[in-house]
């Protein structure tokens, strides 16, 4: 452990990474919608962003991805980061939080996976 650092300290600074994840991608999901380049950041490091067969297919299909994901990272990373400060929720609402988190990243892997398949390979 980190001098001077308890878990309330490690909570925030996850708390914080996702709040800015969450930021992250929602930019990500409009820059990419509005310009036609997909974000090297969030495709697999094997796609050739500007040879991919067909990038506005997949823009298409992930824009509503990368808000509905982003968003839920945001909102969800600032709830924890708040009770984490200034409220004492209970357990079963912080292990909630982090299942839907989990399972937010579990179906933003797959769906981008899938879709890199189908319209960037």
């Amino acid at each position: 452990m980190i001098v001077g650092m308890n878990d309330a300290g490690f909570n925030n600074i996850f708390d914080i990474i996702e709040t800015l994840a969450g930021a992250y991608i929602i930019y990500s999901g409009i820059r990419m919608r509005s310009t036609g380049i997909l974000p090297s950041q969030l495709v697999g490091k094997d796609i050739d962003i500007y040879s991919s067969r067909d990038p506005k297919s997949f823009i298409k299909a992930m824009f509503p991805v990368y808000m509905v994901s982003g968003g839920l990272f945001l909102c969800l990373g600032a709830a924890s980061l708040y009770m984490d400060n200034y409220s004492k929720a209970p357990l079963w609402m912080n292990l909630t939080i982090t299942g839907i988190l989990l399972l937010t990243c579990i179906v933003f892997a797959v769906l981008t996976r899938k879709n890199e398949n189908k319209y960037l390979r």
